[in-house]
């Protein structure tokens, strides 16, 4: 039986599907519209799905051949990294060609996989916009990155001019306050916070959200607060219904990692 570019892309992520941990990641590798291998994340203990079906052939089979995974694959984070990244497994391999369902949210990831790819004169393609919609929903642990719910703490990357976040009063009630993490100076140890103009306050002296009583006793509302590990801010625009609680937890190159937490004005 002879597949399409479409229909290989859907068997990537059949395989991700399969997954039981995440990322869920998928890969099939596949040459004149042929299956030759397929993988997936877990299917093979702490072992990439791109590896997975890498290895599950020889040097012939792989000359030439299209890679189809449903996450962009990884690139060395450190110099004594011990295993090959997939990225560089894939470039040694004579993979010819790639098709990419998401680019990794790790800010250390984000766009190098892809960057590295093609410095290396791979073809690098990307899933029709409905795959890479359903993979986005399905890959990480919390979906969507761009939205959260409620409370609860998460790992997000600030890269470039940084991301965007709606906070969303639950999952039935869709209030929204949005917020913005940008301009993170991991040598500084601080990111800036902001919202919608002069509705952001550093909760200063409070080290949990439990300390935050009534957030109308902070002074000093701003369009943005830098933040460092532990500071507490309370985002609260009028007439929203509610404000939000946002403590940043750590900081890392590319990453932040935040907890919130939304209250009622009442």
């Amino acid at each position: 039986m002879t597949y399409s570019n479409t229909d290989l892309m859907k068997i990537a992520v059949e395989e991700h599907l399969k997954c039981s941990e995440y990322p869920r990641v998928g890969a099939v590798i596949g040459k004149a519209g042929r299956i030759l291998s397929t993988g997936h994340r877990g299917e093979a203990k702490n072992t990439h799905a791109e590896r997975i079906a890498i290895e599950k052939l020889g040097s012939e089979d792989l000359r030439g051949s299209t890679l189809y995974t449903t996450l962009e694959p990884c690139v060395a984070i450190h110099n004594e990294q011990e295993v090959d990244s997939c990225a560089d497994l894939i470039i040694a391999s004579g993979i010819t060609e790639v098709f990419i369902g998401v680019l990794d949210a790790n800010g250390t990831i984000y766009s190098q996989g892809f960057k590295k790819l093609l410095e290396n004169n791979i073809s690098v393609k990307v899933f029709n916009r409905r795959l890479r919609a359903a993979i986005e929903e399905e890959t990480f642990e919390f979906g969507e990155i761009h939205v959260v719910y409620g409370s609860g703490k998460r790992r997000i990357p600030v890269v470039h001019s940084g991301i965007e976040i709606n906070v969303q009063f639950s999952q039935t009630d869709t209030r929204t306050i949005p917020i913005r993490w940008a301009t993170l100076q991991p040598r500084h140890g601080c990111v800036d916070l902001s919202s919608m103009n002069g509705v952001v306050k550093v909760a200063s002296g409070a080290r949990s959200f439990s300390d935050v009583t009534d957030p109308t006793i902070f002074r000093f509302p701003s369009h943005f607060a830098r933040m460092q590990k532990g500071t507490i801010a309370v985002v609260q625009p009028a007439g929203a219904g509610f404000y939000v609680l946002v403590r940043l937890v750590d900081l890392f190159e590319n990453d932040i990692l935040f907890q919130w937490e939304v209250r009622t004005d009442a």
